[in-house]
């Protein structure tokens, strides 16, 4: 491969996009996403972890000692971010938790944590933007998988939270990488 510095992509800033399960998903990297996508605000200057695995398992034979053909056992892809807004849509995803509503007589709000979380699927899009070329992944179908610890101290509360890719209702796409670079062209 010839090496090409201007193939160096650097995801210099971005977003990322819920919405409802069965939310029509972008079809290319710049058309304008749905109005049920909600973009989810600043993250840590970290950005977004992205993470695939796939296990195979490999079978023996006989003849041979070493295996002669290997399954796929599993898949995963998860999307890692990190949320710096405090409001009421992250701490929903981070707690598990249903709506906020008024808190008494004393005024504020409240959400109660629930014994049992409630499980959280979406529609997810990210999109991330390097100069003149944008990039997004698109997922049908993701589940929140994992939060990370908050630290309430002299720096911005953050709300880790890891969203796991699931099947689709339909088809056999996982995801979709769509972007406008020039490099990715026939």
């Amino acid at each position: 491969m010839t090496l090409v510095s201007s193939q160096v992509r650097v995801a210099g800033t971005g977003e990322l996009f819920l919405g409802p399960v069965g939310t029509a998903l972008p079809t290319d990297a710049s058309t304008a996403l749905g109005v049920a996508f909600k973009g989810y605000g600043f993250t840590s200057e970290d950005g977004v972890s992205l993470s695939k695995s796939v296990e195979r398992e490999g079978i023996p034979a006989w003849q041979s000692t070493t295996p002669v053909r290997y399954l796929v056992t599993g898949q995963e892809l998860t999307a890692a971010v990190t949320f710096l807004q405090s409001n009421k849509d992250i701490l929903k995803l981070w707690l598990g938790s249903g709506d906020f509503a008024a808190a008494g007589a004393g005024g504020g709000f409240s959400a109660d944590v629930s014994v049992d979380p409630v499980g959280q699927q979406f529609a997810f899009v990210l999109e991330w933007k390097d100069a003149d070329i944008v990039s997004r992944l698109a997922i049908p179908k993701v589940e929140i998988t994992e939060t990370g610890d908050v630290s309430l101290a002299r720096q911005a509360t953050s709300f880790p939270v890891t969203f796991g890719a699931l099947a689709p209702d339909s088809g056999d796409v996982l995801a979709t990488w769509m972007t406008s670079d020039p490099a990715f062209g026939p």
